[in-house]
Protein backbone atom coordinates (compact mmCIF):
# COMPACT_ATOMS: atom_id res chain seq x y z
CA UNK A 1 0.00 0.00 0.00
CA UNK A 2 1.15 3.63 -0.94
CA UNK A 3 2.27 6.02 2.15
CA UNK A 4 0.84 9.51 1.57
CA UNK A 5 2.12 12.11 4.32
CA UNK A 6 -0.16 15.44 4.21
CA UNK A 7 0.72 17.84 6.74
CA UNK A 8 -2.28 19.72 8.26
CA UNK A 9 -2.60 23.27 10.15
CA UNK A 10 -4.97 24.35 12.45
CA UNK A 11 -6.22 27.66 12.57
CA UNK A 12 -4.72 28.82 15.99
CA UNK A 13 -1.51 27.56 14.29
CA UNK A 14 -2.44 29.74 10.99
CA UNK A 15 -3.59 32.63 13.62
CA UNK A 16 0.24 32.27 15.07
CA UNK A 17 2.40 32.10 12.11
CA UNK A 18 0.40 35.26 11.05
CA UNK A 19 0.88 37.14 14.15
CA UNK A 20 4.84 35.92 14.38
CA UNK A 21 4.67 37.13 10.56
CA UNK A 22 3.27 41.01 11.42
CA UNK A 23 5.38 41.28 14.93
CA UNK A 24 8.74 40.82 12.77
CA UNK A 25 7.88 43.23 10.31
CA UNK A 26 6.92 45.63 12.84
CA UNK A 27 9.96 45.22 14.13
CA UNK A 28 11.70 45.62 10.79
CA UNK A 29 10.41 48.93 10.29
CA UNK A 30 11.31 50.63 13.74
CA UNK A 31 14.65 49.44 12.76
CA UNK A 32 14.72 51.15 9.86
CA UNK A 33 13.23 54.29 11.47
CA UNK A 34 15.92 54.27 14.17
CA UNK A 35 18.71 54.20 11.33
CA UNK A 36 17.13 56.23 8.63
CA UNK A 37 15.11 58.61 10.78
CA UNK A 38 12.03 58.26 8.07
CA UNK A 39 8.78 59.87 10.09
CA UNK A 40 6.97 59.65 6.53
CA UNK A 41 3.15 59.59 7.06
CA UNK A 42 3.22 56.11 4.68
CA UNK A 43 5.52 54.70 7.68
CA UNK A 44 3.26 55.48 9.77
CA UNK A 45 0.08 54.55 7.85
CA UNK A 46 1.46 50.94 7.01
CA UNK A 47 2.27 50.43 11.00
CA UNK A 48 -0.85 51.39 11.87
CA UNK A 49 -2.56 49.10 9.43
CA UNK A 50 -0.47 46.22 10.58
CA UNK A 51 -0.34 46.11 14.33
CA UNK A 52 -4.07 46.72 13.81
CA UNK A 53 -4.66 44.02 11.51
CA UNK A 54 -2.73 41.97 14.11
CA UNK A 55 -4.61 43.32 16.98
CA UNK A 56 -8.02 42.85 15.50
CA UNK A 57 -6.89 38.93 14.79
CA UNK A 58 -5.35 38.57 18.30
CA UNK A 59 -8.39 40.52 20.20
CA UNK A 60 -11.48 38.01 17.96
CA UNK A 61 -9.23 35.01 18.92
CA UNK A 62 -8.91 35.96 22.21
CA UNK A 63 -12.79 36.36 22.47
CA UNK A 64 -13.41 33.55 21.30
CA UNK A 65 -11.42 31.67 23.64
CA UNK A 66 -12.75 33.36 26.41
CA UNK A 67 -16.53 33.01 25.22
CA UNK A 68 -15.60 29.01 25.09
CA UNK A 69 -13.38 29.55 28.16
CA UNK A 70 -16.20 27.76 30.35
CA UNK A 71 -16.16 24.58 28.66
CA UNK A 72 -12.84 24.43 27.70
CA UNK A 73 -12.72 24.74 31.76
CA UNK A 74 -15.40 21.91 32.99
CA UNK A 75 -14.47 19.41 29.71
CA UNK A 76 -12.60 16.37 31.04
CA UNK A 77 -11.35 14.14 28.17
CA UNK A 78 -10.73 10.58 28.67
CA UNK A 79 -6.85 9.50 28.35
CA UNK A 80 -5.57 7.81 25.52
CA UNK A 81 -3.20 7.13 22.95
CA UNK A 82 -1.45 9.79 20.05
CA UNK A 83 -3.49 10.86 17.30
CA UNK A 84 -2.13 10.58 13.78
CA UNK A 85 -3.17 12.80 10.85
CA UNK A 86 -6.12 10.91 8.90
CA UNK A 87 -5.80 7.52 10.09
CA UNK A 88 -6.18 9.03 13.86
CA UNK A 89 -5.51 6.14 16.06
CA UNK A 90 -6.27 2.79 13.94
CA UNK A 91 -2.82 2.13 13.54
CA UNK A 92 -3.40 0.77 17.79
CA UNK A 93 -6.21 -1.27 16.62
CA UNK A 94 -3.85 -3.02 14.18
CA UNK A 95 -1.72 -6.62 14.65
CA UNK A 96 -4.19 -8.52 16.48
CA UNK A 97 -6.22 -11.07 16.16
CA UNK A 98 -9.50 -9.33 17.44
CA UNK A 99 -9.55 -5.13 17.55
CA UNK A 100 -10.66 -5.47 20.98
CA UNK A 101 -7.70 -7.28 22.31
CA UNK A 102 -6.09 -3.89 21.59
CA UNK A 103 -8.56 -2.30 23.86
CA UNK A 104 -7.64 -4.60 26.83
CA UNK A 105 -4.29 -3.33 26.26
CA UNK A 106 -5.14 0.33 25.89
CA UNK A 107 -7.07 -0.21 29.31
CA UNK A 108 -3.89 -1.30 31.14
CA UNK A 109 -2.17 1.93 30.29
CA UNK A 110 -4.83 4.72 30.29
CA UNK A 111 -7.88 3.28 32.53
CA UNK A 112 -11.30 2.06 32.09
CA UNK A 113 -12.55 5.23 29.73
CA UNK A 114 -10.11 5.25 26.53
CA UNK A 115 -10.12 8.11 23.91
CA UNK A 116 -9.37 7.40 20.58
CA UNK A 117 -9.76 8.84 16.99
CA UNK A 118 -10.44 6.63 14.12
CA UNK A 119 -9.95 8.17 10.97
CA UNK A 120 -12.90 11.02 11.35
CA UNK A 121 -14.68 9.43 14.22
CA UNK A 122 -14.36 10.21 17.97
CA UNK A 123 -14.39 7.44 20.44
CA UNK A 124 -14.33 6.05 23.69
CA UNK A 125 -13.59 2.81 24.54
CA UNK A 126 -15.61 1.62 27.88
CA UNK A 127 -13.33 -1.47 30.18
CA UNK A 128 -14.58 -2.87 33.12
CA UNK A 129 -17.90 -4.31 33.93
CA UNK A 130 -19.34 -0.97 36.25
CA UNK A 131 -18.73 1.95 33.80
CA UNK A 132 -19.79 -0.67 31.04
CA UNK A 133 -23.43 -1.00 32.94
CA UNK A 134 -22.89 2.56 33.38
CA UNK A 135 -23.26 3.27 29.54
CA UNK A 136 -26.14 0.02 29.25
CA UNK A 137 -28.35 0.55 31.58
CA UNK A 138 -27.33 3.78 34.31
CA UNK A 139 -27.85 6.01 31.90
CA UNK A 140 -28.97 4.36 28.95
CA UNK A 141 -31.02 6.59 27.76
CA UNK A 142 -28.10 8.83 26.56
CA UNK A 143 -26.13 6.33 24.90
CA UNK A 144 -28.72 4.13 22.88
CA UNK A 145 -27.78 5.43 18.95
CA UNK A 146 -26.23 3.30 16.48
CA UNK A 147 -22.72 4.11 14.20
CA UNK A 148 -23.73 6.29 11.44
CA UNK A 149 -21.57 4.54 9.10
CA UNK A 150 -22.17 5.04 5.57
CA UNK A 151 -21.62 1.27 4.56
CA UNK A 152 -24.79 0.70 7.24
CA UNK A 153 -26.54 2.99 5.38
CA UNK A 154 -26.12 1.27 2.26
CA UNK A 155 -26.77 -1.53 3.46
CA UNK A 156 -30.27 -1.33 4.65
CA UNK A 157 -31.29 0.82 1.38
CA UNK A 158 -30.13 4.16 2.52
CA UNK A 159 -31.54 3.91 6.21
CA UNK A 160 -29.72 2.59 8.94
CA UNK A 161 -33.12 2.83 10.96
CA UNK A 162 -34.70 0.24 8.56
CA UNK A 163 -32.98 -2.40 10.91
CA UNK A 164 -33.46 -3.47 14.11
CA UNK A 165 -29.63 -3.83 15.47
CA UNK A 166 -28.45 -0.56 13.56
CA UNK A 167 -31.34 2.28 14.03
CA UNK A 168 -31.17 4.60 16.59
CA UNK A 169 -33.06 3.96 19.71
CA UNK A 170 -37.05 5.62 18.52
CA UNK A 171 -40.83 4.92 19.47
CA UNK A 172 -40.73 3.06 16.52
CA UNK A 173 -37.86 0.77 17.71
CA UNK A 174 -39.41 0.08 20.78
CA UNK A 175 -42.97 -0.52 19.13
CA UNK A 176 -40.92 -3.46 17.47
CA UNK A 177 -39.20 -4.51 20.22
CA UNK A 178 -42.66 -4.71 22.16
CA UNK A 179 -44.16 -6.69 19.20
CA UNK A 180 -40.89 -9.42 19.49
CA UNK A 181 -40.47 -10.20 23.66
CA UNK A 182 -44.13 -12.23 23.10
CA UNK A 183 -42.09 -14.79 20.35
CA UNK A 184 -38.43 -14.10 21.07
CA UNK A 185 -39.17 -14.80 25.27
CA UNK A 186 -41.66 -17.64 25.52
CA UNK A 187 -42.97 -18.79 29.10
CA UNK A 188 -42.16 -21.85 30.12
CA UNK A 189 -44.52 -24.11 28.69
CA UNK A 190 -46.49 -21.62 27.58
CA UNK A 191 -48.62 -22.24 24.23
CA UNK A 192 -45.63 -20.54 22.26
CA UNK A 193 -42.87 -22.33 23.94
CA UNK A 194 -44.03 -25.88 23.29
CA UNK A 195 -44.77 -24.75 19.48
CA UNK A 196 -40.64 -23.82 19.22
CA UNK A 197 -39.92 -27.07 20.90
CA UNK A 198 -42.24 -29.07 17.97
CA UNK A 199 -40.79 -27.10 14.95
CA UNK A 200 -37.27 -27.53 16.32
CA UNK A 201 -37.97 -31.17 16.78
CA UNK A 202 -39.53 -32.04 13.78
CA UNK A 203 -37.11 -29.85 12.01
CA UNK A 204 -34.20 -31.57 13.05
CA UNK A 205 -36.02 -34.80 12.65
CA UNK A 206 -36.47 -34.12 8.95
CA UNK A 207 -33.08 -32.55 7.90
CA UNK A 208 -31.22 -34.92 9.64
CA UNK A 209 -33.70 -38.27 9.80
CA UNK A 210 -33.12 -41.43 11.00
CA UNK A 211 -30.14 -43.10 8.59
CA UNK A 212 -28.24 -45.78 9.91
CA UNK A 213 -25.75 -44.65 7.63
CA UNK A 214 -22.77 -43.52 9.04
CA UNK A 215 -21.17 -40.77 6.55
CA UNK A 216 -18.95 -37.57 6.57
CA UNK A 217 -21.20 -34.60 6.76
CA UNK A 218 -20.79 -30.76 5.88
CA UNK A 219 -22.21 -29.02 9.46
CA UNK A 220 -22.84 -25.74 8.26
CA UNK A 221 -25.39 -26.57 5.33
CA UNK A 222 -27.12 -28.70 7.93
CA UNK A 223 -26.92 -26.25 10.78
CA UNK A 224 -28.29 -23.61 8.67
CA UNK A 225 -31.28 -25.57 7.02
CA UNK A 226 -32.47 -26.42 10.62
CA UNK A 227 -32.30 -23.09 11.83
CA UNK A 228 -33.96 -21.25 8.62
CA UNK A 229 -37.13 -23.42 8.87
CA UNK A 230 -37.33 -22.92 12.41
CA UNK A 231 -37.64 -19.26 12.35
CA UNK A 232 -39.65 -19.32 9.15
CA UNK A 233 -42.13 -21.71 10.80
CA UNK A 234 -42.11 -20.20 14.23
CA UNK A 235 -42.30 -16.08 13.12
CA UNK A 236 -43.69 -16.38 9.91
CA UNK A 237 -45.97 -19.77 10.15
CA UNK A 238 -44.26 -20.97 6.54
CA UNK A 239 -42.27 -24.04 6.07
CA UNK A 240 -39.97 -24.60 2.97
CA UNK A 241 -39.17 -27.68 1.15
CA UNK A 242 -35.56 -28.26 1.79
CA UNK A 243 -34.60 -29.00 -1.98
CA UNK A 244 -36.86 -25.52 -3.06
CA UNK A 245 -34.16 -23.51 -4.78
CA UNK A 246 -36.04 -20.33 -3.42
CA UNK A 247 -35.08 -21.28 -0.02
CA UNK A 248 -31.45 -22.45 -0.43
CA UNK A 249 -30.95 -18.81 -2.16
CA UNK A 250 -32.37 -17.30 0.67
CA UNK A 251 -30.44 -18.93 2.70
CA UNK A 252 -27.76 -18.43 1.14
CA UNK A 253 -28.13 -14.87 0.90
CA UNK A 254 -28.82 -14.18 4.31
CA UNK A 255 -25.49 -15.86 5.24
CA UNK A 256 -23.98 -13.76 3.11
CA UNK A 257 -25.06 -10.78 4.33
CA UNK A 258 -24.87 -11.71 7.60
CA UNK A 259 -20.84 -11.71 7.25
CA UNK A 260 -20.63 -9.12 5.29
CA UNK A 261 -22.24 -7.00 8.76
CA UNK A 262 -19.57 -8.55 10.46
CA UNK A 263 -16.37 -7.40 9.20
CA UNK A 264 -14.94 -4.32 10.10
CA UNK A 265 -13.50 -1.87 7.22
CA UNK A 266 -11.45 1.20 7.62
CA UNK A 267 -13.69 2.46 5.23
CA UNK A 268 -15.96 2.95 8.18
CA UNK A 269 -13.55 5.67 9.48
CA UNK A 270 -12.03 6.70 6.24
CA UNK A 271 -15.18 7.35 4.32
CA UNK A 272 -13.04 8.24 1.24
CA UNK A 273 -12.21 4.44 1.37
CA UNK A 274 -15.80 3.50 0.41
CA UNK A 275 -15.54 3.71 -3.24
CA UNK A 276 -13.16 0.82 -3.48
CA UNK A 277 -16.05 -1.40 -1.75
CA UNK A 278 -18.73 -0.45 -3.84
CA UNK A 279 -18.89 -3.46 -5.85
CA UNK A 280 -19.11 -5.58 -2.76
CA UNK A 281 -21.70 -3.09 -1.77
CA UNK A 282 -23.77 -3.65 -4.48
CA UNK A 283 -23.96 -7.66 -4.44
CA UNK A 284 -25.15 -7.16 -0.62
CA UNK A 285 -27.56 -5.01 -2.51
CA UNK A 286 -28.80 -7.44 -4.90
CA UNK A 287 -29.19 -10.54 -2.24
CA UNK A 288 -30.95 -7.86 0.27
CA UNK A 289 -33.37 -7.07 -2.82
CA UNK A 290 -33.94 -11.06 -3.84
CA UNK A 291 -34.56 -12.08 -0.20
CA UNK A 292 -37.39 -9.19 -0.14
CA UNK A 293 -38.62 -10.44 -3.77
CA UNK A 294 -38.67 -14.39 -1.73
CA UNK A 295 -40.49 -13.36 0.96
CA UNK A 296 -43.12 -11.20 -0.39
CA UNK A 297 -43.82 -14.20 -2.87
CA UNK A 298 -43.78 -16.77 -0.45
CA UNK A 299 -44.70 -15.95 3.18
CA UNK A 300 -46.05 -12.66 3.22
CA UNK A 301 -48.41 -13.59 -0.51
CA UNK A 302 -51.67 -12.49 0.71
CA UNK A 303 -51.36 -12.16 4.02
CA UNK A 304 -51.16 -8.02 4.06
CA UNK A 305 -53.85 -7.74 1.32
CA UNK A 306 -56.26 -9.95 3.16
CA UNK A 307 -55.79 -8.62 6.78
CA UNK A 308 -58.82 -7.56 8.69
CA UNK A 309 -58.41 -5.83 11.82
CA UNK A 310 -59.38 -7.82 14.68
CA UNK A 311 -58.00 -10.84 13.61
CA UNK A 312 -56.05 -12.91 15.72
CA UNK A 313 -52.67 -12.67 15.49
CA UNK A 314 -50.97 -16.10 15.13
CA UNK A 315 -47.32 -15.01 14.51
CA UNK A 316 -45.28 -12.25 14.44
CA UNK A 317 -46.81 -11.45 10.81
CA UNK A 318 -50.07 -10.76 12.06
CA UNK A 319 -48.14 -8.73 14.49
CA UNK A 320 -46.63 -6.40 12.19
CA UNK A 321 -49.73 -6.36 9.68
CA UNK A 322 -51.91 -5.60 12.86
CA UNK A 323 -50.19 -3.12 13.78
CA UNK A 324 -48.95 -0.94 10.56
CA UNK A 325 -53.28 -1.39 9.49
CA UNK A 326 -54.71 -0.47 12.59
CA UNK A 327 -52.41 2.48 13.06
CA UNK A 328 -51.69 0.92 16.59
CA UNK A 329 -48.99 3.25 18.52
CA UNK A 330 -46.31 5.12 16.38
CA UNK A 331 -46.68 5.24 12.69
CA UNK A 332 -45.31 2.46 11.18
CA UNK A 333 -44.89 1.86 7.75
CA UNK A 334 -45.00 -1.24 5.64
CA UNK A 335 -41.40 -0.92 4.10
CA UNK A 336 -40.47 -0.74 7.79
CA UNK A 337 -42.08 -3.79 8.93
CA UNK A 338 -40.94 -5.52 6.23
CA UNK A 339 -37.24 -4.99 7.10
CA UNK A 340 -38.13 -5.75 10.64
CA UNK A 341 -39.71 -9.19 9.63
CA UNK A 342 -36.37 -9.72 7.51
CA UNK A 343 -33.99 -8.93 10.53
CA UNK A 344 -35.72 -11.58 11.99
CA UNK A 345 -36.22 -14.32 9.93
CA UNK A 346 -32.53 -13.71 8.67
CA UNK A 347 -31.36 -14.05 13.04
CA UNK A 348 -31.00 -18.04 11.93
CA UNK A 349 -28.00 -17.09 10.38
CA UNK A 350 -26.77 -15.48 14.08
CA UNK A 351 -27.34 -18.69 15.47
CA UNK A 352 -26.54 -21.37 12.90
CA UNK A 353 -22.89 -19.27 12.75
CA UNK A 354 -22.55 -19.62 16.45
CA UNK A 355 -23.81 -23.22 16.49
CA UNK A 356 -20.94 -24.71 13.70
CA UNK A 357 -18.37 -22.48 15.83
CA UNK A 358 -19.79 -24.65 18.74
CA UNK A 359 -19.61 -28.08 17.34
CA UNK A 360 -16.07 -26.69 16.17
CA UNK A 361 -15.36 -26.45 20.55
CA UNK A 362 -17.16 -30.00 21.05
CA UNK A 363 -15.15 -32.04 18.01
CA UNK A 364 -11.60 -30.36 19.39
CA UNK A 365 -13.06 -32.13 23.21
CA UNK A 366 -14.02 -35.83 22.95
CA UNK A 367 -14.57 -35.59 26.88
CA UNK A 368 -17.07 -32.60 26.43
CA UNK A 369 -18.93 -34.77 23.81
CA UNK A 370 -19.59 -37.75 25.93
CA UNK A 371 -20.57 -35.45 28.99
CA UNK A 372 -22.95 -33.88 27.27
CA UNK A 373 -24.63 -37.64 25.72
CA UNK A 374 -23.83 -38.54 29.23
CA UNK A 375 -26.14 -36.06 30.56
CA UNK A 376 -28.69 -36.95 27.29
CA UNK A 377 -29.06 -40.20 28.36
CA UNK A 378 -29.61 -40.12 31.83
CA UNK A 379 -32.30 -36.95 31.12
CA UNK A 380 -34.06 -39.63 28.43
CA UNK A 381 -34.05 -42.67 30.56
CA UNK A 382 -35.69 -40.95 33.10
CA UNK A 383 -38.48 -39.89 31.40
CA UNK A 384 -39.04 -42.62 29.66
CA UNK A 385 -38.88 -40.98 26.08
CA UNK A 386 -36.68 -40.18 22.98
CA UNK A 387 -36.25 -36.83 22.14
CA UNK A 388 -35.03 -33.87 24.30
CA UNK A 389 -37.20 -31.04 24.85
CA UNK A 390 -36.67 -27.35 25.60
CA UNK A 391 -38.28 -28.51 29.32
CA UNK A 392 -35.23 -30.78 29.73
CA UNK A 393 -32.80 -27.53 29.94
CA UNK A 394 -33.30 -27.54 33.85
CA UNK A 395 -32.16 -30.98 34.16
CA UNK A 396 -29.04 -30.59 31.79
CA UNK A 397 -27.11 -27.88 33.31
CA UNK A 398 -23.55 -29.48 32.08
CA UNK A 399 -24.63 -28.68 28.39
CA UNK A 400 -25.97 -25.35 28.87
CA UNK A 401 -22.85 -25.19 30.52
CA UNK A 402 -20.90 -25.67 27.07
CA UNK A 403 -23.42 -23.03 25.36
CA UNK A 404 -22.25 -20.71 27.95
CA UNK A 405 -18.19 -21.50 27.55
CA UNK A 406 -18.92 -21.44 23.22
CA UNK A 407 -20.14 -18.02 24.00
CA UNK A 408 -17.37 -16.69 26.11
CA UNK A 409 -14.87 -17.42 23.81
CA UNK A 410 -15.97 -16.73 20.88
CA UNK A 411 -16.63 -13.00 22.40
CA UNK A 412 -18.52 -11.57 19.48
CA UNK A 413 -18.75 -8.18 20.17
CA UNK A 414 -21.57 -5.83 21.58
CA UNK A 415 -23.02 -3.42 18.65
CA UNK A 416 -21.18 -0.11 19.53
CA UNK A 417 -23.37 2.53 20.73
CA UNK A 418 -22.96 6.13 19.69
CA UNK A 419 -23.76 9.20 22.38
CA UNK A 420 -26.89 11.11 21.76
CA UNK A 421 -26.14 14.20 23.99
CA UNK A 422 -23.31 15.25 26.02
CA UNK A 423 -22.84 12.85 28.88
CA UNK A 424 -20.40 11.56 30.87
CA UNK A 425 -18.76 8.20 31.78
CA UNK A 426 -16.49 7.04 34.37
CA UNK A 427 -16.68 11.06 35.35
CA UNK A 428 -14.75 12.23 31.76
CA UNK A 429 -17.05 13.84 29.14
CA UNK A 430 -18.30 12.25 26.44
CA UNK A 431 -19.60 14.76 23.61
CA UNK A 432 -22.89 14.10 21.51
CA UNK A 433 -22.24 12.05 18.86
CA UNK A 434 -19.02 9.55 19.86
CA UNK A 435 -18.35 6.12 19.24
CA UNK A 436 -18.73 4.42 22.42
CA UNK A 437 -16.83 0.50 22.48
CA UNK A 438 -17.71 -1.42 24.99
CA UNK A 439 -14.84 -4.23 25.45
CA UNK A 440 -16.83 -7.43 26.00
CA UNK A 441 -14.25 -9.30 25.24
CA UNK A 442 -12.28 -8.08 27.99
CA UNK A 443 -15.17 -9.37 30.17
CA UNK A 444 -15.58 -12.83 28.38
CA UNK A 445 -11.11 -13.21 28.28
CA UNK A 446 -9.43 -11.48 31.11
CA UNK A 447 -7.41 -13.49 33.34
CA UNK A 448 -8.28 -11.48 35.97
CA UNK A 449 -11.64 -12.42 36.06
CA UNK A 450 -11.35 -16.46 34.32
CA UNK A 451 -9.07 -19.14 35.46
CA UNK A 452 -7.04 -20.40 32.15
CA UNK A 453 -9.65 -18.03 30.23
CA UNK A 454 -8.38 -19.47 26.74
CA UNK A 455 -8.82 -23.17 27.38
CA UNK A 456 -12.44 -24.61 26.70
CA UNK A 457 -13.82 -25.47 30.10
CA UNK A 458 -17.49 -25.32 30.66
CA UNK A 459 -17.40 -26.79 34.09
CA UNK A 460 -16.32 -22.76 34.87
CA UNK A 461 -20.60 -22.03 35.08
CA UNK A 462 -21.22 -24.98 36.58
CA UNK A 463 -21.35 -25.01 41.10
CA UNK A 464 -22.88 -27.94 42.76
CA UNK A 465 -24.39 -29.38 39.68
CA UNK A 466 -26.11 -25.91 39.20
CA UNK A 467 -25.71 -23.45 36.08
CA UNK A 468 -24.13 -20.35 37.08
CA UNK A 469 -23.70 -16.75 35.19
CA UNK A 470 -21.33 -14.44 36.83
CA UNK A 471 -22.67 -10.89 36.91
CA UNK A 472 -19.91 -9.57 34.56
CA UNK A 473 -20.36 -11.80 31.77
CA UNK A 474 -23.01 -10.28 29.15
CA UNK A 475 -22.28 -11.89 25.89
CA UNK A 476 -25.82 -10.34 24.09
CA UNK A 477 -25.11 -6.99 26.56
CA UNK A 478 -27.71 -5.77 28.63
CA UNK A 479 -30.73 -2.95 29.15
CA UNK A 480 -32.77 -1.88 26.08
CA UNK A 481 -30.32 -2.43 23.30
CA UNK A 482 -29.63 -5.77 24.55
CA UNK A 483 -29.87 -8.23 21.43
CA UNK A 484 -33.39 -9.38 21.00
CA UNK A 485 -32.38 -12.87 20.21
CA UNK A 486 -30.36 -14.17 22.28
CA UNK A 487 -33.21 -16.05 24.46
CA UNK A 488 -33.70 -17.76 21.17
CA UNK A 489 -29.89 -18.52 20.49
CA UNK A 490 -29.98 -20.37 23.71
CA UNK A 491 -33.37 -22.22 23.34
CA UNK A 492 -31.94 -23.55 19.23
CA UNK A 493 -28.97 -24.66 20.94
CA UNK A 494 -29.50 -26.70 23.31
CA UNK A 495 -32.35 -28.61 21.28
CA UNK A 496 -29.68 -28.71 18.39
CA UNK A 497 -26.77 -30.00 20.29
CA UNK A 498 -28.50 -32.40 22.52
CA UNK A 499 -30.38 -34.08 20.04
CA UNK A 500 -28.13 -34.32 17.14
CA UNK A 501 -25.52 -36.06 20.34
CA UNK A 502 -28.38 -37.89 20.80
CA UNK A 503 -28.27 -39.58 18.07
CA UNK A 504 -24.44 -39.64 16.75
CA UNK A 505 -21.19 -39.33 17.48
CA UNK A 506 -19.11 -36.79 15.86
CA UNK A 507 -15.37 -37.59 15.44
CA UNK A 508 -13.05 -35.35 13.14
CA UNK A 509 -11.60 -36.03 9.69
CA UNK A 510 -7.66 -36.52 9.45
CA UNK A 511 -5.93 -33.95 8.27
CA UNK A 512 -8.81 -31.12 8.69
CA UNK A 513 -8.47 -28.33 10.70
CA UNK A 514 -11.03 -27.40 13.29
CA UNK A 515 -9.65 -24.14 14.45
CA UNK A 516 -12.26 -21.52 15.87
CA UNK A 517 -12.14 -17.76 14.96
CA UNK A 518 -12.74 -15.59 17.77
CA UNK A 519 -14.11 -12.05 18.04
CA UNK A 520 -17.02 -12.77 15.66
CA UNK A 521 -19.97 -14.84 14.97
CA UNK A 522 -19.38 -15.09 11.59
CA UNK A 523 -17.69 -18.19 9.66
CA UNK A 524 -17.28 -18.70 5.98
CA UNK A 525 -19.10 -20.03 3.86
CA UNK A 526 -17.09 -23.71 4.06
CA UNK A 527 -16.52 -24.22 7.33
CA UNK A 528 -15.74 -27.72 9.04
CA UNK A 529 -16.51 -31.46 7.71
CA UNK A 530 -17.24 -34.33 10.47
CA UNK A 531 -17.43 -37.86 10.26
CA UNK A 532 -20.82 -39.19 12.20
CA UNK A 533 -21.75 -42.47 13.44
CA UNK A 534 -24.64 -43.73 14.77
CA UNK A 535 -24.80 -44.16 18.40
CA UNK A 536 -27.74 -46.98 19.25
Amino acid sequence: MEKFTIFLFSSNTIYLLVACFLVTLIMLLLEVRQKISVKSDLVKLVKSFLFGQWLSVFTQNNKNRNLNDTEVKVLRRAPGPKSYPIIGNLKDLDGYEVPYQAFSVLAKKYGPVVNLKLGVVDAVVINGIEHIKEVLINKAQYFDSRPNFRRYQLLFSGNKENSLAFCDWSEVQKARRDMLVPHTFPRNFSGRFNELNGVINDEIRLVIGESNVNRVIEIKPIIMNICANVFSQYFASHRFELEDPKFQKLVKNFDQIFYEVNQGYAADFLPFLLPLHHRNLKRMDQLAEEIREIMLETIINDRYDNWVEGNTENDYVDSLINHVKSKIGPDMEWETALFALEDIIGGHSAVANFLVKTFGYIIQHPEVQQNIQSEVDRVLETEGKHTVDLSDRNHMPYTEAVIMEALRLIASPIVPHVANQDSQIGGYDVPKDTLIFLNNYDLSMSENLWENPNDFVPERFLQNGRLVKPDFFIPFGAGRRSCMGYKMTQLISFSIIANLLRSYTITPLSGHSYFVPVGSLAMPEKSYEFQINLRH
